[in-house]
């Protein structure tokens, strides 16, 4: 959908939530272990909720979140925006079986300027996804229906020209209270003023991390919530190129990052962080067409970051997209950075799931798209796929057999892959499966978008 036509979407949303002041009861989160994003909810719940942070009002065009829902009755939508200048706004959507909407807070916020905000919404029933969209349409998070209390990030860049800040949202009913630690390739450091923090209930802010890590590549960051839960996005600004981080809710040994650009031109690292205090060695895996490739390695000492070059690497041809599966001895905190001369580009790692649901939220279509299946084991597939030209018509697709680690493009398992506008619910037999998208860019493969994929 091109910007043109959303913009009686936009202008109806606006005055919906500016007029109708719908109040909206927030339930207090738990602490999760994972990251669940509305498909962890079950359609026949009687309400349930998202959460999105990191848009702002800077210059430029208006960040937005994109809601679909993909349950086969309507869902009322509660909506509550805060920016983190204290104004806040309410009101209230409806989205029908299998269909979207999208309110950008931004406009709704003329009079405030330098304002970041945190979204809640209220659903009557499970099945409504959200994703957050900034502006220029080449950086995506997804919404979550839960608060962590453990939120991990790396490869923020503080240097001359850019700039990096945790996006943080209460989104409880009660104050919540963290610290935050800082990972560079000299150790590890708590700032005081990063101890204490206090988030009131239902607000949003921002922690700077250039205040007190000044000009340096490859910052690492743990939080540790200890009262409440909060939603956390990593906002880096590389020059003014954006790129949203939603980070890990643990660190981990193993990761996938399974569309990573070789081209000439590009830049692509593996930025790294070790949160323990032992030793991590750390071993990646290239898969890139017929070239054999030896893996990558690096030691990390305790506490610290370190990274993997994949390009410009001469032991890695300029060919394409690699596959690049991470094993550490010890858990850590890995982040795909891209980009091209200095402007970089993060983005975190999926975790193997069991159900992810894509869209092509910007309409600006996919480079690539793939599914790998990171166990040993086949896994099958179905495929439910919602149509833009018959809303209310889903096609099932099932039986589709993925060996073990393996990887196919989405346009070889349905052929309707391509249509603007459609949506796809991709199921394993497995929690084992994840998918990666890249946006059409020059040089290709450097803007990496999230599907929602159990976030």
């Amino acid at each position: 959908m091109s910007r043109t036509r959303r913009l009686p979407v936009l202008v109806a949303v606006a005055v919906v939530l500016a007029a109708t002041g719908v109040a909206v009861t927030l339930t207090h989160p738990k602490n999760p272990s994972g990251s669940p994003s509305g498909l962890s909810v079950a359609i026949n719940t009687e309400s349930s909720a998202l959460y999105c942070t990191g848009l702002s009002n800077g210059p430029g065009p208006a960040g937005r979140v994109d809601f679909y829902n993909t349950a086969n009755g309507p869902r009322n939508l509660s909506v509550s925006v805060v920016s983190s200048l204290g104004t806040t706004w309410s009101g209230a959507l409806e989205l029908g079986a299998h269909q979207g909407q999208f309110i950008q807070p931004s406009v709704l916020d003329q009079s405030t300027k330098n304002a970041t905000y945190g979204v809640a919404v209220q659903v009557s029933g499970g099945g409504v996804v959200g994703e957050e969209i900034e502006g220029s349409d080449r950086a995506e998070a997804p919404c979550v229906n839960q608060g962590s209390t453990r939120w991990y990030g790396t490869g923020f860049d503080t240097l001359t020209g850019s700039s990096a800040n945790l996006s943080v949202y209460n989104p409880t009913a009660t104050a919540a209270v963290f610290n935050a630690s800082i990972y560079s390739a000299t150790g590890v450091s708590a700032p005081q003023s990063f101890q204490g923090i206090s988030v009131p209930a239902h607000t949003q802010s921002t922690l700077d991390l250039g205040t007190e890590v000044v000009n340096t590549q490859n910052v690492g960051v743990s939080v540790h919530v200890l009262r409440g839960s909060l939603e956390i996005v990593g906002v880096q600004d590389s020059k003014g190129s954006i790129s949203l981080d939603p980070g890990q809710r643990h660190a981990s040994a193993a990761a996938w990052f399974p569309d990573v650009t070789t081209v000439e031109d590009a830049t692509a690292q593996l930025r790294l962080a070790n949160p323990s205090d032992l030793v991590a060695n750390v071993t990646v895996s290239v898969s890139l067409g017929e070239f054999k490739i030896p893996a990558q390695h690096v030691t990390l000492s305790p506490f610290s970051t370190g990274s993997i070059a994949i390009t410009p690497n001469p032991a890695i041809p300029a060919s394409g997209y690699a596959s690049l599966a991470l094993r550490s001895s010890v858990p850590v905190v890995s982040t795909l950075a891209t980009g091209s001369g200095s402007v970089v580009l993060l983005s975190a790692p999926s975790t193997p799931v069991g159900e992810v649901f894509v869209r092509d939220f910007t309409a600006l279509g996919f480079d690539a798209a793939t599914v790998t299946n990171t166990s040993s084991r086949v896994v099958r597939l179905t495929v439910s796929t919602f149509s833009s030209a018959s809303p209310k018509t889903v096609s099932v697709s099932g039986g589709i057999k993925l060996r073990g680690d393996a990887t196919l493009t989405l346009s070889s398992l349905f052929s309707t892959f391509s249509t603007a506008g459609d949506a796809f619910l991709i199921s394993a037999s497995s929690p084992s499966i994840v998918v990666a998208l890249t946006l059409p860019s020059r040089p290709r493969g450097v803007d990496v978008v999230s599907p929602l994929n159990g976030r």
